[in-house]
C-alpha cells in the first residue's frame, strides 16, 4: 500500500466515523422520557404549565388548589411600622432608666418619678403607637417578615402596653 492511497483511507474512514458518530448523537439526545432511563418517575401530560394546564406533575396547575384563598396583606410587615416601634421603644426604654434613677436616689415616690411614669403610660397608650403595635400583630402574635429581634421588640412592646 503507498503512502497516498493509505492517507486517502484514512480520511474516509475518519469521514465515515464522524458520521456514524454524529447521527448516533442526533438520536441518543432525541430520546423520550421513558427510555432515558427515568422510567415512570417523570409524569408529562403535555400543554403549557404556566396556563394552568400539563406539563410536569407538580407543576403550573398540577397540584392547584381548588379553594380560594383570601389575601391577607396584613399579615406582613411594614418597614415603616418596624422603625416607628423601634423608635419609641428606644425613647420608652430611655424613661425606663431615667425612672429608675430616680427611685433609687429618693426613697419614695416622688414627683419626677410621677411624670416620667405618666410620659411612659402615654407614650406606650399613644393611638399612633397602638395603631403601629395592631399592624404588627395578627391575633396576638407577630405578623410575617419580622426579624427574631424585631419580634422580641413587638412582644416587649405589648407587654409594656398591657403594663399600662
Amino acid at each position: 500500500m503507498s503512502a497516498p492511497l493509505c492517507t486517502k483511507l484514512m480520511h474516509g474512514l475518519v469521514r465515515v466515523t464522524c458520521k456514524r458518530v454524529t447521527a448516533r448523537a442526533a438520536t441518543s439526545t432525541s430520546r423520550t422520557f421513558s427510555s432515558s432511563g427515568y422510567g415512570e418517575s417523570i409524569t408529562y401530560s403535555g400543554g403549557q404549565a404556566s396556563e394552568g394546564q400539563g406539563g410536569f406533575y407538580g407543576s403550573g396547575g398540577a397540584r392547584v388548589s381548588k379553594i380560594e384563598t383570601e389575601h391577607k396583606p396584613e399579615m406582613v410587615a411594614l418597614a415603616a411600622d418596624v422603625e416607628n416601634l423601634t423608635l419609641v421603644m428606644q425613647e420608652m426604654y430611655k424613661l425606663e432608666e431615667m425612672l429608675e434613677e430616680e427611685k433609687e436616689g429618693n426613697s419614695g415616690v416622688t414627683g419626677k418619678s410621677l411624670e416620667i411614669s405618666s410620659k411612659i403610660k402615654k407614650i406606650m397608650t399613644s393611638s399612633d403607637v397602638m395603631d403601629c403595635l395592631n399592624r404588627l400583630e395578627v391575633e396576638g402574635e407577630p405578623v410575617w417578615g419580622l426579624s427574631s429581634e424585631e419580634r422580641d421588640l413587638v412582644h416587649a412592646a405589648r407587654q409594656k402596653v398591657n403594663e399600662c
